[in-house]
């Protein structure tokens, strides 16, 4: 059975026209950037591929450098997805300089096919091989599946190119006309349609990553203020206390309540009282070490757990918290936040997180009945106590 390239090219058509069109139906409108992106790279690949097999028929040159440069808009899609799922990536400007200069290079030396043909294809390499690097590059933290599948599919995409490119520039004879019946141009155009394909199957596996992401970080964190929930949080701390008592690791759990939040919120009402609650968090997040723990406990009161600390650290994370926050009160309120706190510690043992929770309680409970807007270590740990207390 013979193959006509022509054919070929009319079922790649269909196959990214039937791709960009069911591309939204999966994923929704409203999808993330990188989703965007993919979205934006199967419109560009059909619309590319539909001018290109029009061109002769209304005006063969300007019409296939439009397809030219279409095509290449969707690799430049393809990388700006990369970006979004994977971080900073190389290979921008090269991106960028490929995607002007092939079109137009294509489009001014239309009358020249040897020339044409060579440039377009080797441009058309230059920026699948800039997505590629982008998906190979290091990338902690995320899945090799889909960037292994997606830079498979378009590098053997790229090689295919590349050849079709050696063969037009330089066997011109060989290949007199883009639906010449050369086994190589069949190959390019076979590869093509799978490579697209499959492309879109990896980006599909990545959005999916990328929604189950999401999905677990809304189960995990506190809506308001973004720490984590209380739920995750224990989770963590559980597997914090278990690595200090495998090494014998201190570290301090602490409890912070606002101060007359109630009273706050009778007199800005509640749309300020969900400003203070997120600056607190915020401020919060910013003030902690890493490895350090925190969440919204509850209400107004938030959880800390300080790994690897001494009371002297809890005493730093304590007035670092406290300067950040008296910069940080929210417009709407026009006055300054306090928290009373309550601190334990550890050092290894059998040490349990409700332990931890009941000691740093009484000793917020202490913080409060002592005038509020300071911080008390449990009685057992300092004699006489830690009192972070701001001075007026």
């Amino acid at each position: 059975m013979s193959l006509d390239v022509q054919t070929l090219l009319v079922c790649l058509m269909l196959s990214v026209l039937a791709i960009a069109t069911a591309l939204p139906a999966v994923i929704g409108w409203r999808a993330s950037p990188g989703a965007r992106h993919v979205q934006a790279a199967a419109v560009g690949q059909a619309l590319g591929w539909v001018a290109f097999l029009v061109a002769p028929g209304i005006h063969d040159q300007w019409v296939s450098t439009l397809s030219i440069g279409l095509i290449g808009a969707s690799f430049v899609a393809m990388w700006l997805a990369a970006r979004c799922w994977l971080g900073p990536r190389p290979g921008a400007s090269v991106l960028i300089a490929a995607s002007v200069l092939t079109p137009l290079g294509y489009g001014f030396g239309f009358g020249d096919y040897a020339f044409r043909v060579g440039w377009s294809n080797f441009g058309l390499a230059v920026q699948i091989g800039c997505v590629c690097v982008a998906l190979l590059w290091p990338a902690p933290g995320t899945s090799l599946r889909w960037r292994a599948l997606v830079a498979a599919s378009l590098g053997a995409l790229a090689l295919v190119t590349i050849g079709r490119g050696v063969l037009g520039a330089f066997y011109t004879e060989l290949y007199p006309y883009y639906r010449a019946p050369h086994p190589l141009n069949i190959a390019a155009a076979l590869t093509n349609h799978v490579a697209l394909v499959l492309t879109m199957l990896g980006f599909l596996v990545a959005w999916h990553e990328e929604a189950e992401r999401d999905l677990r970080r809304l189960a995990d964190t506190d809506a308001l203020t973004g720490l984590f929930n209380r739920r995750a949080f224990e989770l963590r701390c559980e597997d914090a206390l278990a690595q200090a008592r495998r090494h014998g690791d201190s570290g301090c759990l602490v409890l912070l309540d606002i101060d007359h939040f109630k009273g706050l919120n009778d007199r800005h009402g509640h749309a300020a009282g969900d400003a203070a609650l997120r600056a607190f968090g915020r401020v919060l997040q910013a003030s902690l070490r890493r490895g350090d723990l925190a969440c919204r406990w509850g209400g107004e009161e938030f959880c800390v757990l300080l790994t690897r600390a001494d009371p002297a650290a809890a005493q730093s994370f304590d007035e670092r918290l406290r300067q950040a926050l008296a910069q940080a009160a929210p417009a709407p309120l026009r006055e300054e936040l306090t928290y009373s706190a309550g601190i334990a510690g550890f050092e290894g043992g059998s040490i349990t997180l409700e332990s931890l929770i009941r000691r740093a309680d009484e000793a917020l409970y202490r913080a409060k009945a002592e005038g509020r807007d300071r911080s008390l270590l449990e009685a057992s740990l300092s004699e006489p106590p830690l009192d972070s207390t701001l001075p007026p």
